[in-house]
């Protein structure tokens, strides 16, 4: 079979399989005593059909025969392949979880060649674990002996690679730096002629050919690890296998005591949507992480953030992926088993509608770094507008089909290539809306700065200066422009801005919006005025071709990300529903409900998804107080032949306008999760 193609003879096993996932991350005590009847009648107690299980790489969980494969002293118990067995005869799949980051003391005393270097010249020996470089020869070769042992010892279904690529942090978070091996230093040599950085700075060429090079060197990695594997079983599922176009990505909805606030509470949205966007071919696994973080594994969070996230899974097209420390007979914290059971439940009891449904989404939201604030922002605004969109990471944009979209959003999406830009301004050209924001487009995508903006749809001739300290600074609304933000009253004039704005040439066909007040003094009260107002724009907008385009030369995203204030929102809002009204759900819906719509390949059915997160209160979440009759409009194509409610199995009422195409469901009580199913 060749790379990169589906072949028709082979119909893989997971395209349309029932996604209900299991991770139990054994320790290796739990192999003392682990009984495999029992480890699977505790699957099956979730109605799980997949079970990922520790296998190989630091550590081996059966009996190896390879040198430089640490055996595992604890396997008392029943043998991975009884467990395996049992498995298979409940129905139940396995992946194999492998973990090739780190290698043990004693396998590192006789061969230290093996080992991340910090710029100090030391390795990091954690408990007794050394990091591995990738560049060096555990993970180059002797990963590829222990996986073919791996393979020809245990019937297993998939493969799951944890921790891949550069690992230049621990367990504790505790950051080394950039790795200084001899095998790092030789193939960056070769690739570039240069000696490696020794710390991260942008300001520095190395280090920016330092970040290409770790694209470049975990892909080529991964690529040949995975076609070794195809080798020897052509029908295995690898996570994160692009050398086919069919596969799965996981991806964890998990939280860290040290993680900066506020909480992510779109989590699993986020990672359900850049992975069914990005990747249609993929089968999306949201994994929600049962504990709160590494030092805190054996405590799980609430439960109702763990349902929330499955029901978020649920509403963006993922499969529901569940993971925790140890056994299931054994864990010592159940909190969230019952929410859990409950979110597999109902997936089996309507599988049928989720297995691989398809997004009905206008609008695609353009992602480089899913942690950037102002993306996140903008994921909020769309998300609590209620409007349908997608994800799509920006080294995908070429790979999807964008006609299906009539709209991009792109918040600061800086690095991007020539071809990308090309594909921007050519969705532009041919109809499109596109909203830009910050340095979108100013470097390519080796992290070069450009002379020149790369897209022609922004309006720029050319970037001046980004001046950052700009608190205190506001834009003021004059009266011809409360059209383009129809969520503000006369009585509300100026739009606050803190933080950075950049200073451009503009193209003189684009109109400029709003009027920016530099920083003025905000104290003592008595100097708490501003005295000038200038012709610099909040934004500008103008037509590319047959398509509309708007530049905002700021950062909105990141402030709503960060302050949440409603000047923001209804800044953001207002822009998304002057160009994007139809795009989205409309009716008197909280933002706090997420809304989604996904439908089968054929069509024949929609499920409108409604997501209640009420239940997030600062930095905690509790079960969300339920909504009553609550009314949703969506645009259809056609008629309805019924909508029933999935959650319990009764029709729902609606109203279908023949002449807007706007069908209007009203839900009957919505609590963390309901879904209208509209057949047609």
């Amino acid at each position: 079979m060749s790379s990169n193609t589906h072949s028709d003879s082979m119909k893989y096993w997971w395209i349309d399989y029932p996604w209900r996932y299991i991770q139990t991350n054994l320790r290796e005590i739990d192999m003392l005593d682990i009984d495999a009847k029992q480890y699977v009648e505790e699957l099956k107690k979730f109605n799980a059909t997949i079970a990922m299980i520790n296998t190989s790489g630091i550590l081996a969980s059966y009996n190896t025969r390879l040198k430089y494969h640490f055996q595992s002293l604890y396997l008392k118990g029943d043998s991975l392949e009884k467990i395996i067995d049992e498995c298979h005869k409940a129905g139940i799949k396995v992946i194999a979880r492998t973990d090739f980051s780190k290698i043990r003391r004693v396998i590192y005393e006789q061969h230290p060649e093996w080992a991340y270097v910090s710029p100090e010249g030391k390795i990091v020996d954690y408990n007794g674990n050394i990091h591995a470089c990738i560049n060096g020869g555990f993970q180059r070769e002797y990963k590829l002996e222990i996986l073919k042992e791996t393979l020809d010892t245990l019937n297993v279904d998939g493969l799951f690679f944890n921790m891949g690529g550069y690992q230049e942090s621990d367990y504790s978070y505790n950051y080394y730096g950039i790795c200084q091996c001899e095998s790092c230093k030789k193939r960056f040599k070769e690739m570039y002629g240069l000696e490696l950085p020794e710390k991260a700075d942008m300001n520095d060429p190395a280090y920016r050919k330092y970040l290409v090079f770790k694209e470049k060197t975990v892909d080529e990695d991964y690529r040949r690890v995975c076609e070794f594997v195809h080798s020897i079983r052509p029908d295995l599922l690898i996570c994160s296998d692009f050398t086919r176009d069919t596969g799965y990505i996981r991806e964890e909805a998990n939280t860290a005591l040290d993680r900066p606030l506020p909480h992510w509470q779109y989590s699993a949205s986020e990672n359900s949507k850049w992975i069914r966007g990005s990747y249609p071919g993929f089968r999306a696994s949201t994994c929600d992480v049962d504990f709160i973080d590494f030092p805190v594994r054996h405590v799980a969070v609430s439960p109702a953030q763990q349902e929330l996230r499955l029901a978020q899974s649920l509403a963006n097209g993922a499969g529901l992926d569940y993971y925790i420390i140890g056994r299931l007979d054994n864990h010592e914290d159940k909190s969230g088993f019952e929410r859990v059971k409950k979110m597999f439940k109902f997936h089996k009891d309507n599988e049928q509608y989720y297995c691989q449904p398809e997004s009905i989404a206008y609008i695609a939201l353009v992602c480089s770094d899913r942690k950037s604030a102002e993306y996140r922002g903008w994921y909020r605004a769309l998300t609590e507008g209620h409007f349908l969109f997608d994800v799509i990471i920006t080294k995908r944009l070429s790979k999807v089909d964008l006609s299906k979209y009539s709209m991009l959003v792109l918040p600061d999406v800086r690095y991007i290539s020539d071809e990308t830009a090309q594909l921007v301004d050519s969705f532009a050209q041919n109809g499109g809306t596109i909203i830009y924001t910050g340095q979108t487009g100013f470097y390519d995508e080796c992290y070069e700065k450009r002379e020149f903006p790369a897209l022609r749809s922004m309006g720029l001739d050319k970037f001046l200066i980004e001046r950052s300290d700009c608190r205190s600074a506001m834009f003021k609304i004059r009266d011809d422009e409360y059209e383009f933000l129809g969520r503000f009253g006369r009585g509300e004039k100026l739009i606050y801005l803190d933080g950075s704005y950049i200073f451009n040439d503009y193209n003189p066909s684009f109109s400029k919006k709003l009027a920016y007040i530099p920083p003025h003094p905000f104290g003592p009260p008595e100097k708490c005025y501003y005295s000038q107002v200038t012709d610099l724009p909040g934004f500008v907008c103008g037509s590319f071709g047959k398509g509309k385009t708007v530049y905002i030369p700021w950062y909105p995203g990141k402030l709503l990300y960060r302050q949440g204030y409603l000047n923001t929102w209804n800044f953001m809002v207002s822009l998304l529903e002057y160009y994007g009204d139809d795009f989205r759900v409309k009716g008197e819906i909280s933002p706090m409900v997420e809304t989604t719509v996904q439908a089968d390949k054929e069509k024949s059915y929609y499920l409108l998804s409604l997501v209640n997160t009420n239940g997030h209160y600062g930095v905690s979440f509790f079960d969300p107080v339920p909504i009553y009759g609550l009314t949703c409009q969506i645009k259809v194509d056609k008629r309805p032949a019924k909508v029933i409610n999935l959650i319990d199995g009764q029709p729902l009422d609606y109203k279908y306008d023949d002449a807007g195409g706007w069908l209007s469901i009203k839900f009957k009580k919505t609590e963390i999760y309901d879904c209208a199913a509209i057949h047609f």
